[in-house]
């Protein structure tokens, strides 16, 4: 059984050494994929995310929220949904008026433009409402084009979706997003733009088999089978994209949202490993390859990327406005392991509302340790749960229920997981 198989529980440090492929020459693409688990990962054919994993950097233990919008969020800020300057907690609905903050933090791409670079996004937006078209650009991404929220909604798919280009929204019917995706990503980067962020919708629902030239999954039976068609058909147009971006040296970094759908098997929406410990794989210049368990967050994305281009950000940087939960993993992208004693992710149910004033129920927290992980307001409720998800990873058994008390190493945790709750 492939290492991708499951979220990895830390294990020996990853080698260290040089990369086989030379320094990072400024040059950046960052691909997400939407709801793919490492259960649904295991169960499809990757051979394009199978060669990052074998000749890149593959970290199993990269912590993101639980829903792609907070995800997203804390991808384009640094912060924590629940930062006072950015309160993302929810998906945004296609016809809200609510829009990721552009200020007082300064997003990435307002940031990697600053520092003199070009910047492009292709993909799902899904930080404002659809009707917000220029967000993107004002979030700092010279260049948009794609569709900005989901393409589930009545009369509308993978072949029928409406596409913005730099703040005009066209429909598009007969071309496959997937593969409509994939071409304006690759006009990216033979463009030579220095930060390419590239949002695939797939493999989201709405669940549909892909055009046969694309995937090989068989027999397709229902919605999981039509998903694993649908990644393999997403993996298929990433070889494409990457023949066209390693040859001019890009480095590339591909990770994964949130978890599986739960309507299809997965654990998207919940706190439980398969929902918020997701892959994520790094390749090309200035990559040491292996399997990395350092345990790093999406939030940490924010300096990872600006330090890569030599801007300062994230915490310790001097600058609170650049990525304030961040925290730069490069040295782990070099083959040193990172150490830090926790990551965090929280969801809750009004955006741009404070969820520290409001009942426990709105606001879902966990705090991740190396072995246990403490949560408040799991699955809709307002438990207060401890699990030791090493040694019970169905996370079936509350620690804080069982009769005679804590260990010392639980009950150390736990005094730290409380703490935690009361900073942030």
């Amino acid at each position: 059984m492939c290492i991708r198989d499951r979220p990895a529980t830390p294990q020996s440090s990853p080698a260290r050494g040089g990369s086989p492929h030379g320094p990072f020459r400024g040059k950046l693409l960052v691909i997400d994929l939407d709801d793919v688990g490492f259960d649904l990962l295991r169960e499809t054919p990757t051979p394009t995310l199978d060669a990052l994993e074998r000749e890149g950097r593959f970290f199993t233990n990269f912590t993101t929220a639980s829903i792609c919008t907070p995800t997203r969020a804390m991808f384009n800020t640094g912060a924590f949904p629940s930062h006072r300057d950015l309160l993302m907690g929810e998906i945004v609905p296609p016809q809200s008026s609510f829009a990721m903050p552009i200020a007082p933090l300064t997003t990435l791409g307002n940031l990697i433009q600053g520092g003199g670079y070009s910047t492009a996004k292709v993909g799902k937006w899904h930080l404002a409402g659809s009707l917000l078209e220029s967000h993107p650009q004002q979030a700092g991404w010279q260049a948009y084009a794609g569709s900005f929220n989901n393409v589930q909604q009545p009369g509308l798919g993978f072949t029928n979706y409406p596409k913005t280009v730099n703040g005009v929204t066209t429909q598009i019917t007969g071309t496959y997003l997937t593969t409509d995706e994939t071409n304006d990503a690759i006009r990216c980067v033979n463009a030579n733009i220095d930060l390419v962020s590239v949002s695939y919708h797939a493999p989201h629902k709405p669940w549909h088999i892909p055009p046969a030239h694309l995937f090989t999954v068989s027999p397709i039976n229902d919605d999981r089978d039509r998903a694993r068609a649908m990644l393999q058909a997403c993996d298929k147009e990433m070889r494409r994209l990457l023949n066209a971006a390693l040859p001019l040296g890009y480095t590339v970094i591909v990770f994964a949202d949130n978890g599986t759908a739960q309507p299809i098997g997965g654990f998207k929406g919940t706190f439980k490993e398969l929902g918020i410990v997701n892959p994520m794989w790094a390749f090309g210049p200035g990559i040491t390859p292996g399997l990395d368990t350092s345990r790093v967050g999406v939030v940490d994305l924010y300096a990872t990327i600006a330090n890569l281009f030599g801007i300062p950000a994230g915490q310790g940087s001097g600058f609170p406005d650049r990525g304030p939960n961040s925290r730069s993993f490069i040295h782990a992208l070099h083959g040193f392991p990172v150490i830090r004693r926790f990551t965090y992710a929280d969801r809750f149910r009004n955006l741009g509302d404070d969820p520290r004033l409001f009942p426990l129920t709105r606001w879902r927290r966990v705090v991740r340790g190396d072995r246990y992980k403490f949560s408040i307001a799991d699955a809709d409720t307002a438990e207060i749960k401890l699990v030791d998800y090493v040694n019970d990873p169905d996370e079936t058994i509350n620690l804080l229920s069982v009769s005679g008390g804590l260990s010392g190493e639980a009950n150390l945790f736990h005094r730290f997981a409380k703490y935690v709750f009361t900073v942030l």
